[in-house]
């Protein structure tokens, strides 16, 4: 009988996430509060199993390292993006991937909004 025997070698694995900001007056112009707006949201990220990491000026979700947690997320964002309170109240919504890249996806709003026309 042989075994074989293997050296697993952790590696750290950055989280993907999502970061956004908004704009307060904007906010208020729409008739919106701040807070039920992160409401709305975190709770769009919780019923996925996506994880709160920051709620204050920078409202942050990210991965909980489930296989579905990419198109778990994505679902969340492209979402947020189709509705026009986000799309009028935020000004930044960048997606981190897990291999450290990024990507502006409010500057690509127009595009999503144009899908459902």
């Amino acid at each position: 009988m042989f075994f074989l025997c293997c050296k697993i070698i952790k590696k750290e694995v950055v989280a993907m996430k999502v970061e956004m900001t908004f704009n307060e007056a904007a906010i208020i112009a729409n008739g919106y509060q701040k807070s039920d707006i992160y409401q709305t949201i975190k709770s769009a990220f919780a019923k996925r199993g996506l994880i709160c990491s920051s709620d204050n000026e920078v409202l942050s979700f990210e991965s909980s390292k489930n296989e579905n947690d990419y198109a778990y997320m994505w679902k969340v964002i492209i979402s947020l993006l189709k509705s026009d309170w986000f799309v009028a109240c935020a000004t930044s919504c960048t997606f981190f991937d897990d291999d450290e890249s990024e990507e502006d996806v409010l500057s690509q709003a127009w595009k999503v909004q144009r899908g459902m026309e």
